[in-house]
C-alpha cells in the first residue's frame, strides 16, 4: 500500500465512529486510542482489559478452576437503568469492506448491573478479536427507543496482551478457593506422619494461598482417638496441629496468617472402637477465611 492510500485509510479509521450512524449513539476506541493491557496474571486470575473512550471499560476473565471458564465484562460508566436486549455482532473493520457482520448471540444486560457474557460467546469474541474482527453490542437507549447506542472492541492492538493472556490461561490451577478452603488431613498408623495423599493436599493449599493476597486466616486444628489418656491424646493434637503450620511455613508460607488450634478427644467422627474409626478421628482440619472484594 502506497503512502497515499495508506493516508486515506488512517482517516477513514479515525472518523468511522463520527461518519457511521450518524444518528446514532456509537462508542469504540479508534486506531490512536485502542489499548489492551493484562492487568492480572497469576495462577488463580488471567484478566484482559481493554478502555472504551467515553463509555467505560471491557474485561475478560478466567479464574482458577476445575473447569474452563471464561467471562466478559462491560462496565459503563453509568449503569444500565433499565434491562436491555443487546444483539451482539462480529463487525470486519473498515479496511476489510469484503467481509460481512455476523450476529454472535442476543443477550440481556440487567439494570444496574454491568454488561455480562460467558463461557461459548464470550470465547467466540475472543476469537474474533484474533481474527481481526470487531465485536460490538447493539442496544436501544433507555430514554429514546428510535435511538441504537452500540459499544465496540478494537482489535487494533489485541494481538499481543491476547498472547500473554493465553500463556496466563495454560497456567491456572485446576481448583479454586472453595475447593481447597476446607480440608481435612488423615495421618498413618502410627498417628504421628500425614499421609502421601494429605502432602498433596498441603501443596495444592500452600500453591493456592501464595497468589490469593484476599486469605486472611489459615487455620489448622488438631485432634486426636481416645486411644491413651486425655493429657496424651491433647499434646498429639497440638503436635499434629503445629506439624502441619512447620510444613506450610517450608512450602512458602507465612507464619503470621497461620493459626493452630488442637482440640485432643472432643469432636470425635466416628465410632473411637473401631481401627477406622479410630484413623478418622485421628486428623487435622485446615479452614481458610477470606476477605470479601
Amino acid at each position: 500500500m502506497n503512502k497515499k492510500n495508506l493516508m486515506i485509510v488512517l482517516f477513514l479509521i479515525l472518523n468511522w465512529t463520527h461518519i457511521a450512524n450518524a444518528d446514532n449513539k456509537s462508542y469504540q476506541a479508534k486506531i490512536d486510542n485502542s489499548l489492551w493491557y493484562n492487568s492480572k496474571s497469576s495462577p488463580i486470575e488471567c484478566k484482559l482489559e481493554h478502555p472504551i473512550p467515553r463509555y467505560g471499560e471491557a474485561s475478560f476473565k478466567a479464574v482458577a478452576s476445575k473447569k474452563i471458564n471464561l467471562s466478559f465484562f462491560l462496565q459503563a460508566k453509568q449503569g444500565f437503568p433499565k434491562t436491555r436486549l443487546v444483539t451482539l455482532k462480529s463487525i470486519p473493520p473498515i479496511w476489510n469492506p469484503g467481509s460481512e457482520s455476523i450476529k454472535i448471540a442476543n443477550i440481556k444486560f440487567h439494570q444496574q448491573f454491568n454488561g455480562y457474557v460467558t463461557n461459548q460467546n464470550a470465547w467466540r469474541m475472543l476469537n474474533e478479536l484474533e481474527s481481526g474482527m470487531f465485536p460490538t453490542f447493539y442496544y436501544k437507549s433507555w430514554y429514546n427507543n428510535e435511538q441504537v447506542t452500540s459499544v465496540g472492541l478494537s482489535a487494533i492492538n489485541f494481538s499481543k496482551s491476547y498472547n500473554k493472556f493465553n500463556n496466563c490461561l495454560a497456567q491456572l490451577l485446576p481448583y479454586n478457593f472453595k475447593d481447597i478452603s476446607y480440608s481435612i488431613l488423615k495421618y498413618d498408623n502410627k498417628g504421628l506422619n500425614l499421609t502421601t495423599f494429605s502432602k498433596k493436599r498441603l501443596k495444592m493449599i500452600s500453591d493456592y494461598i501464595k497468589h490469593d493476597k484476599y486469605i486472611s486466616v489459615i487455620l489448622v486444628s488438631g485432634y486426636s482417638d481416645s486411644y491413651g489418656s486425655a493429657s496424651e491424646n491433647q499434646e498429639k493434637s497440638t503436635q499434629r496441629a503445629d506439624s502441619v503450620k512447620k510444613y506450610l511455613s517450608k512450602l512458602g508460607l507465612s507464619n503470621d496468617k497461620i493459626t493452630i488450634a488442637s482440640h485432643g478427644e472432643k469432636r470425635h467422627i466416628a465410632d473411637n472402637r473401631t481401627k477406622l474409626g479410630r484413623i478418622q478421628n485421628r486428623r487435622v482440619i485446615i479452614s481458610l477465611e477470606r476477605e470479601e472484594i
